[in-house]
């Protein structure tokens, strides 16, 4: 089992509980090499094979985590001397950093203090006692009835169905007696004695404990209820790609999809000026546009840039983007041209930046939608090479499939590069990256217009495998040759950005 943020929202049935205000640590812990456990909505598929760097991460099974959790517990508790719930509620407000809470604890502060944060009161460690007596939520008389410190009595089979509906509804991992306004933990000990769900209750301890560790984070494949630690402190100011052994590749620090090369602060400010409908009044439009020969309207329904009229008697080939002719294009329209002379307002000038690199961004997220269309294709091409060459299997083909996975992880790179050009400013470097992008952005659109051939002679075949396995090759080697840039400047501070 698995969980989202969204699923647990609220973690205990405490109100408007916070975490102490404990700073995080600046420098990352140390990992040993190798001690990874690795074996937009935008649906892009996932990667079989790894391509990420996992040496600082490690991949746990969610079950696993519950003898650290008492291993933490236990070790702070060597100095708090409280009960197991008092001390477990306390390290979920201090993050789960022991050492802080210790250190907290020794300054003269006691377990009263610490708690009151969290707006309970603490557990006092004492056995919950079956009585006869009337429960106060079914109004029954019951020969088993738990008898709370505060005098609150309620039945077993009330008790034990309130603190299902804590656990199931609101994903409660610190639950407190269900006496009128009564805030006082309830022991585990008394929950595991009384819950009959009690692999549900260590789930939800669990998830408390992920969640409230910065370092951690549930992966959001389907059905997968793995864990990824990692080594590094999360910040916005760039993205961190993860892999999970289920093969889903995610950005640590924002949970979001990977997003190379921009970071998450950048795409969060990008995502936000795009939503902006200031912005969109003066949109134009990304779904038609004229032919530059003949003037009829053009709807682009395919992945490729290359363009050709249908109209008959025309035939003009341009660039989608450009509106440039085809032949002798050589893909220097994915330039922003400034207006050299200032002769537009800087708010004009602004808002034709982003337009141009909003229309770049558009333009590659729904060419990513229209690639998908392209598996049905090369399984129709796949099976038109084995009927010509025979005594090739289906193995031996998946070249053809993996080429379209190769096409969707590049246009999706190509995509958020946008992003990261509009904000970035003008320098040796960028005019280096802009390079990267255009020799990205040609092996694209020369890989689709293979993967688009319609109409193939026998002949052609063994070229065309030669060309898509070629492209693919090359297109790989390109993207990794801008991340690496991109990365490069990271490390060394050397991209400079502008505030829009």
């Amino acid at each position: 089992m698995s969980f989202d943020n969204d699923d647990f929202d609220d973690m205990s049935d405490v109100d408007d509980m916070c975490y102490s205000d404990v700073e995080e640590e600046e420098e990352d812990e140390e990992w040993e090499e190798g001690s990874n456990c690795f074996d937009d909505g935008l649906d892009v598929p996932i990667e079989k094979e790894q391509e990420v760097d996992t040496r600082e991460q490690k991949i746990i099974q969610g079950a696993n985590l519950m003898p650290r959790i008492d291993d933490i517990v236990a070790r702070a508790n060597n100095v708090l001397d409280t009960t197991a719930i008092n001390c477990r509620m306390l390290l979920f407000q201090f993050r789960w950093k022991d050492d802080v809470l210790v250190e907290r604890f020794t300054e003269g502060n006691d377990i009263a203090q610490l708690l009151k944060a969290s707006k309970v009161s603490p557990s006092e460690g004492k056995p919950l006692p079956l009585v006869s007596g009337e429960c106060e939520l079914c109004c029954d008389d019951s020969g088993d009835v738990v008898r709370f410190s505060c005098g609150t009595q309620v039945c077993k089979a009330c008790f034990d169905r309130y603190l299902s509906e804590k656990i199931h509804e609101n994903g409660a991992a610190f639950i407190s007696c269900p006496g009128y306004k009564c805030s006082q933990l309830i022991d585990d000990d008394a929950i595991k004695k009384y819950c009959s769900d009690k692999e549900g209750y260590q789930k939800v301890v669990i998830n408390s404990y992920v969640l409230a560790n910065s370092q951690m984070k549930w992966c959001p494949g389907t059905d997968c209820a793995r864990v990824i630690e990692v080594a590094w402190t999360p910040n916005d100011r760039f993205t961190k790609t993860v892999q999970c052994d289920c093969g889903k590749t995610f950005c640590f620090n924002c949970y979001g999809e990977r997003h190379e090369p921009v970071s998450c602060g950048i795409l969060r400010k990008w995502q936000q000026k795009s939503a902006d409908d200031s912005e969109t009044l003066n949109w134009i439009s990304v779904n038609t546009k004229t032919c530059p020969k003949c003037r009829n309207m053009i709807e682009k329904n395919g992945g490729c840039n290359h363009m050709t009229c249908r109209q008959p008697g025309c035939g003009h080939e341009f660039c989608w983007i450009c509106y440039a002719d085809w032949k002798g294009h050589n893909y220097e329209c994915r330039k922003f041209a400034a207006d050299p002379g200032g002769k537009r307002s800087k708010a004009e000038a602004d808002l034709k930046k982003f337009l141009f690199y909003d229309n770049l961004y558009t333009t590659h997220k729904k060419s990513i939608s229209a690639n998908k269309q392209l598996y049905e294709r090369v399984h129709a091409m796949r099976e038109k090479i084995m009927n010509i060459q025979g005594i090739l299997t289906y193995q031996e083909l998946d070249f053809v499939i993996k080429s379209v996975d190769s096409l969707l992880k590049c246009r999706t790179t190509l995509m958020y590069t946008y992003a990261f050009a509009f904000y970035l400013e003008d320098s040796m470097e960028k005019t280096i990256f802009e390079d990267n992008q255009i020799d990205l952005e040609k092996a694209v659109e020369e890989l689709n217009g293979y993967l688009e051939k319609e109409d193939l002679e026998d002949e052609d075949i063994k070229l065309l495998k030669q060309n898509i396995i070629n492209k693919s090759a090359y297109l790989e080697k390109r993207r990794h040759a801008l991340l690496d840039h991109v990365r490069q400047g990271e490390e060394a501070d050397t991209w400079k950005f502008v505030d829009y």
